[in-house]
């Protein structure tokens, strides 16, 4: 049979060493302690503050402790309703075990996150939690979507800086673009389909034999030339022995 008052006491030790003068006993039967909470145990910037005080049935930990709230500064209706939500999720996940420690450091967490200057519990002040709680949200968001777009930024920079590979399909598009290129640089016509190009030896063939189809042009000028020569040479002649 577990002795409970032997583990209730050995607890209330244990919670007077951590809290020392935020915690004290209230009596012994049934056993009754209160914690005073704040966010920052040093007693600076504390906005908020409460106590919790704890009745432990005979049985406890096998039974639920019983609980009050006294709320003290700075909090809400309802954030107390908030916090009685809280200590009653922990009680039910700690059922079992020693759980005032536990219960005590969830609600300082609430307070941490509640520590404002000048909450009253107003609802203009309830109006100045909710907008700051959703520009929180958005600052968040806008982080996140930051940093999403910062790494596809890197990504498309790693995929930019790595090049494009050469495929066997680019090869001869890039290719058939550059032979195209070079025949209008020599024939001075677009659209020159492959099967019409010259080849280099081609081309030198075809300026070789203009240059020959020039020269004999000029070869026959030249013996025509020679041919009236002699016309008019034999005129000459002609005339001459007439004159005899």
């Amino acid at each position: 049979m577990a002795d409970y008052a032997e583990e209730q006491m050995m607890e209330v030790e244990a919670l007077e060493s951590i809290y020392m003068d935020d915690f004290a006993k209230i009596q012994d039967a049934p056993l009754t302690v209160k914690v005073h909470v704040v966010p920052n145990q040093d007693g600076e910037n504390n906005h908020v503050a409460l106590s919790l005080q704890c009745t432990l049935p005979e049985t406890y930990p096998e039974v639920s402790p019983k609980i009050d709230i006294l709320l003290e500064k700075g909090l809400s209706d309802r954030q107390e309703k908030e916090i009685r939500a809280l200590l009653e999720a922990q009680i039910e996940e700690n059922l079992g075990m020693a759980m005032i420690y536990t219960i005590t450091e969830a609600v300082r967490e609430y307070l941490v996150e509640n520590n404002r200057e000048g909450n009253d519990g107003s609802e203009y002040q309830e109006m100045l939690r909710r907008m700051e709680s959703k520009q929180k949200k958005e600052d968040t968001a806008a982080a996140a979507a930051q940093a999403i777009l910062d790494e596809e930024n890197a990504h498309t920079t790693a995929k930019s800086n790595e090049g494009t590979p050469v495929t066997v399909e680019s090869f001869n598009a890039w290719k058939a673009k550059f032979d195209e290129e070079m025949m209008i640089k020599v024939t001075g016509k677009v659209g020159v389909s492959t099967e019409k190009r010259l080849t280099g030896r081609q081309l030198w063939a075809s300026g070789a034999a203009k240059e020959d189809t020039t020269t004999d042009a000029d070869d026959a000028d030249g013996m025509g030339d020679d041919d009236d020569d002699e016309n008019d040479e034999d005129y000459v002649d002609d005339g001459g022995d007439d004159a005899n």
